[in-house]
């Protein structure tokens, strides 16, 4: 089958180098993990920012504190994707994890709010949402919330990162995106202040997980621009949708940066569907 193919040509292109010493290390740091995870620094007051549940849902963002029509099934998908991502990223030190996908409309920006907020529901864990798909940003309009600041503001220099971030309830969870797009994405991307903002964050908790959300890889060139700026990339694929030969190509563009997996995301239609993760 050509995912099969792809997804072991994405295996061998971008094999995540052995971890050394590290094999040891989860050993050694088992017994003190829970403490020195409750002991992280904690977020700043952001601004709170008020979502519409009924747009939420209906964009099937499965909000903290929603409770009807939430599949369980999807949450217990998007709680394995937490898991190996969090085994992953502590294994191999991955703290910038870049998520796209081979086209639009294929779930990558559902799956990195998604994936967020499962994250988050561990009170331990620090986690930033950048929506970096400036030419098409999304994340605030299936949240149904305005932004106190825009992330574009930032990118063109009018506003600095203490000012972008907000919260839409859970205080181990930051975000930042925007309503207005800017078709000079590459350009912003390209300034050296997306170094400067994840250094901001770095410097506000060191151990945080950052999730960007990019535009699709064969749309335009951002995600081959921040690929090399981040830790990891996540290709999300849709079951039914992604086009054989436009995987092939995504794959292949990917294959000489680090890419950690492929989320199969089979809820194109229904809630009821399942998503599950495939992990290199």
């Amino acid at each position: 089958m050509v995912i099969e193919r792809a997804l072991e040509k994405l295996r061998q292109g971008a094999a995540l180098k052995p971890a050394g010493s590290s094999a040891s290390a989860p050993a050694s740091a088992k017994p003190s993990s829970a403490p020195a995870a409750v002991l992280a620094v904690p977020l700043p007051a952001f601004p709170v920012a008020s979502c519409s549940h009924a747009v939420a849902v209906a964009h099937r963002v499965l909000l903290p504190d929603t409770r009807g029509g939430t599949n369980e099934r999807v949450a217990a998908a998007y709680r394995m994707v937490r898991t190996r991502l969090l085994h992953r990223s502590r294994n191999h030190g991955l703290k910038s994890i870049a998520i796209t996908s081979a086209g639009p409309g294929e779930g990558k920006s559902i799956t990195t709010l998604n994936l967020a907020i499962s994250l988050a529901r561990d009170p331990t864990i620090n986690v930033f949402v950048l929506d970096l798909d400036m030419r098409s940003p999304s994340m605030c309009r299936y949240l149904g919330v305005q932004p106190p600041v825009e992330l574009l503001g930032y990118f063109t220099g009018s506003r600095a990162a203490s000012e972008v971030f907000f919260s839409v309830g859970p205080k181990n969870l930051a975000l930042a995106g925007s309503v207005s797009s800017t078709d000079a994405a590459s350009e912003l991307l390209g300034s050296g202040r997306l170094e400067a903002l994840l250094s901001y964050v770095s410097s506000l908790c060191p151990n945080a997980i950052v999730l960007l959300d990019l535009p699709p890889v064969l749309v335009t060139d951002e995600a081959l621009l921040v690929a090399p700026r981040v830790d990891a990339t996540l290709l999300v694929v849709a079951e039914g949708r992604t086009r054989r030969d436009s995987l092939a190509r995504a794959v292949s563009l990917l294959a000489e940066f680090k890419c950690i997996g492929v989320v199969l995301n089979r809820a194109t239609e229904a809630l009821e569907d399942n998503a599950y993760y495939y992990y290199k």
